[in-house]
């Protein structure tokens, strides 16, 4: 059962292409409950409109806040997608328009379900370095570089897809984050992952590069969905099409090199890389609107919506890995959308908010 008290946080994954080859404009989706979506619509516009418009109405610095070279922007076209051209073939996800309102949701969602906190981690009043690996399109950084105009505010990622006017206080950086080198100094507040985990191919080898850099009483925080779609009463058989979808795109993802983690596992690595007062938050956020309280209800319509458009994504290159036709993968979509309709089936998934700490006294063997 859920309580009030589940609705705490969660987080979302998605991208809308109508099958594995072709995208289409993001309509709205035609749900059983139009009451529900309604209600959840009105509940969320204000985040909505709060946080997407982030180019506008702050200072900014005086020049491009990226700087790379022309090559960087050569971006690969697949199966209907653009992805991006830096370390081309590394990360099986795109990185066009589609993604753009896919992570403007995600960091609405975040703001909606954590309370309107960016993070958790107790960093004090007057941060000095923060930064952002994985920021996409740079939203998170920007409504933190916003929040502590203290602070140093850096992100940075594989492609560059960040807005040029930015808070002065920002910088974007377009790198791979698990190469060995470590280009951004020391004393870092806070280092902050979203949705991270189930593309790095070496959590604890990033997280031990990262350690020095860390200030002592500094923090790491990671927001993450785990991806496995769960269900506590029996009404999901073993062979629902949306479980059986995600599974083998998990397959898809072991070829890239990725291994999707498990809580346990980020609090493990966590603690085995040095850090401390290590906290890992787990919620259930439902799928559809099977649940009676009407909050829940309202979130799971968001987060049907929101696993709906990540569905063609992931039906392209991680499908795509496992050598199954076009045809197969287009079978697949569209036999886990249809059960992703069917609302008698009460499905979740747990969503984590870890965060852990550099010991106090602890030397940093800094670069910088």
């Amino acid at each position: 059962m859920y309580d009030d008290d589940d609705t705490t946080f969660s987080l979302v994954s998605t991208a809308s292409v109508t099958d594995a080859t072709s995208v289409t404009t993001r309509t709205e989706l035609e749900l059983d409950h139009a009451d529900d979506e309604a209600e959840a619509e009105a509940n969320f516009a204000g985040v909505n409109d709060a946080s997407s418009d982030f180019e506008s109405g702050w200072e900014v610095s005086s020049g491009p806040s990226t700087s790379v070279p022309p090559s960087v922007y050569e971006d690969e076209i697949a199966y209907g997608r653009r992805y991006h051209g830096f370390r081309r073939g590394i990360y099986p996800m795109p990185n066009d328009e589609v993604e753009r309102h896919r992570e403007e949701t995600v960091h609405a969602l975040f703001l909606q379900l954590m309370g309107g906190h960016l993070f958790y981690s107790n960093i004090g009043g007057h941060p000095q370095k923060i930064i952002d690996i994985g920021t996409g399109i740079g939203i998170w950084p920007i409504d933190v570089a916003d929040q502590h105009p203290s602070a140093s505010v850096i992100g940075t990622d594989l492609s560059p897809i960040q807005p040029s006017w930015v808070p002065i206080n920002v910088r974007m950086f377009i790198e791979d984050s698990e190469e060995p080198e470590w280009l951004h100094g020391s004393e870092f507040d806070l280092v902050h992952f979203r949705q991270m985990t189930d593309v790095l191919r070496d959590l604890k080898g990033l997280l031990t590069k990262i350690y020095p850099h860390v200030k002592n009483g500094g923090w790491v925080e990671f927001h993450e969905l785990m991806t496995e779609i769960r269900c506590d009463d029996g009404t999901m058989k073993d062979d629902d099409p949306l479980r059986v979808f995600l599974d083998t795109v998990k397959d898809g993802l072991r070829v890239y090199g990725i291994n999707i983690l498990a809580i346990t596992d980020i609090e493990q690595i966590l603690r085995e890389t040095g850090f401390t007062n290590v906290h890992c938050i787990t919620k259930k956020v439902p799928i559809s609107t099977w649940p009676r309280d009407k909050t829940l209800r309202a979130l799971g319509v968001f987060m049907k919506t929101t696993i709906n458009d990540s569905l063609g994504a992931m039906a392209a290159k991680p499908l795509a890995a496992l050598n199954l036709s076009p045809e197969q993968r287009v079978a697949m979509l569209e036999a886990a959308r249809e059960s992703l309709e069917d609302a008698s089936i009460h499905r979740y998934v747990n969503c984590c908010v870890c965060y852990a700490q550099k010991r106090e006294g602890d030397f940093a063997d800094a670069l910088y």
